[in-house]
């Protein structure tokens, strides 16, 4: 009888464990994706000073543009990009994830990788694929790097332009 408490006590145990590991790991993924978020709400409301709590002080922007043989890339700063945020009006731009995958390192980098669709003025403008690179700092996650492809639509669907 000794012996199944024990067992009884010592599989629970066990069994608990995992639930605290994938709440931790939810908590952290969930943190990722709200730093995202802040920087696309960011966007979408033309908030230059909600951008750049999000960004890293060295955040840079890297967008393959255009389509066919007239890919180019785009490269701006920081600064750049918070000067074009800033002179948004609300609802100008939208970017509308349609899958995004998290992966995330202990040690404090994270990934987001999303298939998008981006709107302007309530337009499909373009579709692709966005990534997002974080650290974690003291004052919590950071967006460091932002990469793109952003495809021409150009009245097509987004599963055409853009498949998976």
């Amino acid at each position: 009888m000794q012996m199944r408490v024990v067992c009884f006590v010592a599989g629970s145990l066990l069994m608990a464990q995992p639930t605290w590991s994938d709440s931790r790991e939810d908590e952290v993924r969930h943190s990722v994706l709200a730093t995202i978020e802040t920087l696309v709400r960011a966007i979408r409301e033309g908030d230059a000073a909600s951008a750049a709590v999000v960004m890293h002080p060295d955040y840079r922007v890297a967008s393959w543009q255009g389509s066919g043989s007239e890919r180019h890339l785009f490269i701006d700063t920081r600064a750049g990009e918070l000067a074009a945020i800033g002179r948004l009006k609300r609802a100008e731009w939208e970017v509308r994830f349609l899958k995004r995958q998290v992966s995330i390192d202990r040690n404090g980098m994270a990934n987001v990788w999303a298939k998008y669709e981006f709107y302007s003025f309530g337009k499909l403008q373009h579709c692709g694929f966005e990534s997002y690179e974080l650290f974690r700092t003291p004052e919590g996650w950071r967006v460091i790097n932002f990469s793109d492809t952003d495809t021409p639509v150009q009245g097509g669907k987004t599963g055409a332009v853009c498949p998976d």
